[in-house]
């Protein structure tokens, strides 16, 4: 079986030290994150039982998978060591060996070999027969007591209790803690997604900054930004990824049907996804000469970025990076800027932002292989949107900026040089 990102030993520390004996893994990018292979279209029901993945806190025991019928077969060519079991889902499906005039036949004698004749398929899925084969999948690891930790994070109420009442011996506990951490430390090939991802977007920041001209939509540069990704995509040879932006232009940060004018800020929020992780960051951009106080504004940011930047590197805690930040800033003259965190962890998922943060109240060290995205934002009625933002993979050396774009606010009508940022 394609073995996912899944460091098994780091699990079997990060289980011992929670008082696991298991986790099972229902949310579609968890599962994934486990298997390396899909829960199918059942998974965009975004409930519990569209598929189970059981991490024993040995590592010696295989990974169970409980998975809907019709995507079984990926799992059963994979191979490996796995033991799998399905459940039927709202989908028929039949085996014939080729055409035949006489495929009614064929059809009603594939169902009659390979199911009883009371067999009937859900509306969807049905939790009680993929709990089932769970509860069966727990007997035969010998864990149908064990301590169990599920991502209960994710698990509807009404499922939990279906699952507590389908598992009375086991001992049903919240995994979501260590299936964060697990996550906040990158595997090679998840860091490589993340590092295209960045790329492909300062090429896409990079157009809007070319394109932008007076009295430019929102619209527009976010199709500029849009083409760049996608030409950059093309002469890498990538697929062309799904991208999103939170694109502000002119003094109202939150607006969205300003014209760019002369002295505007655009403030581009942005980031690309690769294989469902997505990348984040954002540069600021001037129309014209900023006015005294944009300037001063983003001199400040830029001041309390680098301040913030020098605290990042292994070991050290994400929370120190919180209190150097904010003390910049107070001291610059923002007495009483107030912001609950300057960035937070990337990774699969379907938003950007992701644990650990970069809080006050954080309790983590930043580790290698972590990918962060680091950011001091302000919005300011008035004066305008900014954000400086920077993708880093903390290594064993210290830290690896992604983005190659400067950070100072940028003139539009023109393409930014790129950085030699280290």
């Amino acid at each position: 079986m394609s073995k996912g990102w899944l460091d098994r030993q780091r699990a079997a520390r990060l289980m011992e030290k929670a008082g696991l004996d298991a986790l099972v893994l229902c949310e579609p990018e968890s599962f994934f994150y486990a298997t390396g292979l899909s829960q199918g279209v059942a998974g965009l029901f975004r409930r519990a039982g569209a598929g189970f993945a059981l991490v024993p806190a040995d590592p010696a025991r295989p990974i169970g998978v409980v998975v809907g019928d019709l995507f079984a077969e990926p799992f059963r060519q994979a191979g490996g060591d796995v033991e799998l079991r399905t459940h039927p889902l709202w989908i028929e499906t039949a085996r014939v060996d080729g055409d035949t005039l006489a495929i009614e036949q064929a059809l009603a004698a594939d169902w009659a070999a390979r199911r009883s004749s009371d067999f009937a398929r859900p509306a969807t899925f049905d939790l009680k027969g993929a709990l089932g084969e769970l509860k069966r999948l727990l007997q035969s690891q010998h864990l149908s007591q064990a301590r169990i930790g599920f991502d209960l994070d994710f698990v509807p109420a009404t499922d939990f209790l279906q699952i507590r009442n389908a598992l009375p011996n086991a001992l049903i506990l919240n995994g979501s803690g260590v299936l964060a951490r697990l996550r906040m430390v990158k595997q090679p090939d998840e860091v490589a997604r993340l590092r295209l991802g960045a790329s492909l977007a300062d090429a896409g920041l990079g157009r809007l900054a070319a394109e932008a001209v007076l009295g430019a939509s929102r619209q527009d540069l976010v199709a500029a930004f849009r083409q760049g990704v996608s030409d950059a995509a093309q002469a890498r040879g990538v697929p062309v990824p799904p991208s999103w932006e939170y694109i502000s232009i002119g003094r109202q940060p939150w607006g969205d049907g300003a014209l760019l004018d002369e002295g505007d800020v655009v403030k581009a929020d942005v980031g690309c996804v690769i294989d469902g992780y997505s990348s984040d960051s954002s540069r600021n951009f001037i129309l014209g000469t900023p006015t005294p106080a944009q300037a001063r504004l983003h001199a400040i940011l830029e001041q309390a970025f680098a301040a913030g930047l020098e605290m990042i590197g292994p070991g050290r805690p994400l929370a120190a990076v919180h209190r150097t930040v904010t003390h910049v800033l107070h001291e610059a003259g923002l007495r009483g800027f107030s912001r609950g965190h300057f960035g937070h962890s990337l990774g699969q998922g379907g938003f950007c932002e992701q644990w650990p943060f970069i809080a006050a109240d954080s309790n983590v060290s930043f580790k290698p292989g972590m990918v962060m995205a680091f950011e001091v934002p302000l919005y300011v009625d008035g004066v305008g949107g900014f954000n400086i933002e920077d993708q880093l993979l903390i290594t064993e050396e210290g830290v690896e900026v992604m983005n190659r774009l400067p950070r100072q606010l940028m003139p539009l009508g023109q393409p930014p040089s790129q950085s030699t940022m280290a």
